[in-house]
């Protein structure tokens, strides 16, 4: 009896580690029609300490930080933008490494009007995406692709 227990938990380890969701959140990403959407090199990221609020709850460990990133424009894939560089924000749990910062596409969208004065930013990216990330590399090419 314990062989078959052992085997069936054994069974459905493998079948889960197997089985991928066919629909995942990457995979079902819309774009947000008003965004703009850049192509970057990032050149500075900055940590604010600052983070959304814990509500009632004590004793509470945030886990999500907004960042502060600049980065040079290396291309306009949607939306209008003329500077040579962008400032914006996002809210994550630590900082990307260089390789993944180098060549992105972000989808900023206007901050909101208390977090854009807190922050002193005016920009949240909405999503980040680089090709160091092979799942990222089907979203790139349809973004890229007007989709």
């Amino acid at each position: 009896m314990a062989r078959l227990l052992a085997l069936l938990c054994m069974f459905s380890i493998v079948l889960g580690c197997a089985s991928a969701p066919a629909d995942s959140e990457r995979e079902r990403y819309a774009f947000p029609a008003d965004a703009i959407v850049l192509r970057v090199e990032v050149v500075d990221v900055r940590f604010t300490d600052l983070h959304p609020g814990c509500g009632e709850v004590e004793n509470c460990i945030p886990f999500y930080y907004w960042w502060t990133y600049r980065a040079q424009v290396k291309e306009v894939v949607s939306g209008v933008w003329a500077e040579p560089e962008v400032e914006f924000m996002r809210l994550q749990h630590g900082e990307y490494i260089p390789a993944v910062t180098k060549d992105c596409y972000v989808v900023l969208r206007p901050a909101g009007g208390e977090l854009q004065k807190t922050v002193g930013v005016a920009l949240v990216a909405d999503r980040l995406f680089s090709r160091f990330f092979k799942a990222d590399r089907p979203l790139i090419k349809a973004l890229r692709a007007g989709a």
